[in-house]
C-alpha cells in the first residue's frame, strides 16, 4: 500500500521511495516513484498527457496549502494546518500514483520495461 525505501543502484545507491512489483515469478523489481514524480515528463512516453496530469495534481495540492493560509487569515488560526496536511497527503498520493503509472507501463510491454530501466527508474531488488 505504501511506498518502500530502496537503494537505487542507478544513482549510486541513493535511497529513494519505490513501488515494488513481481514482473516474473521469483524476481522482484522496484520503480523509482520519487524520480517519476519529480520529472513527470518521463511518463509521457508511456501515456498521453501523463506529465501534465501529475503537474496539475501537484498544483492542486499546493493550492490547498495556499487556501489553508488564506483560511488562517479569514476563518481561524488552525486552517493552515488543515491545508498543509491536505497538501502533504495529496503529494504523497501523487508520488505513489506516478510510481504505479510506471509499474503499469512496465507490465504493459517489454519495450516499456527496458525504457524504464534505461531511464534509471527500474531495477532488480535483491533480498
Amino acid at each position: 500500500m505504501f511506498l518502500k525505501c530502496e537503494p537505487n543502484p542507478h544513482q549510486g545507491g541513493r535511497m529513494t521511495r519505490a513501488v515494488l512489483f513481481d514482473y516474473t515469478p521469483g524476481q522482484r523489481y522496484a520503480i523509482d516513484a520519487e524520480s517519476l514524480h519529480k520529472h513527470p515528463d518521463l511518463l509521457n512516453e508511456f501515456g498521453a498527457h501523463n506529465g501534465l496530469r501529475f503537474r496539475t495534481l501537484d498544483a492542486v495540492a499546493y493550492g490547498l496549502c495556499f487556501i489553508g493560509g488564506v483560511g488562517t487569515i479569514t476563518v481561524a488560526w488552525w486552517m493552515f494546518f488543515v491545508g498543509l496536511a491536505a497538501c502533504v497527503l495529496m503529494l504523497a498520493a501523487n508520488r505513489k500514483s506516478a510510481g504505479e503509472a510506471g509499474r503499469n507501463a512496465a507490465r504493459r510491454s517489454t519495450d516499456n520495461f527496458r525504457r524504464l530501466h534505461e531511464l534509471g527508474c527500474l531495477w532488480l531488488v535483491y533480498e
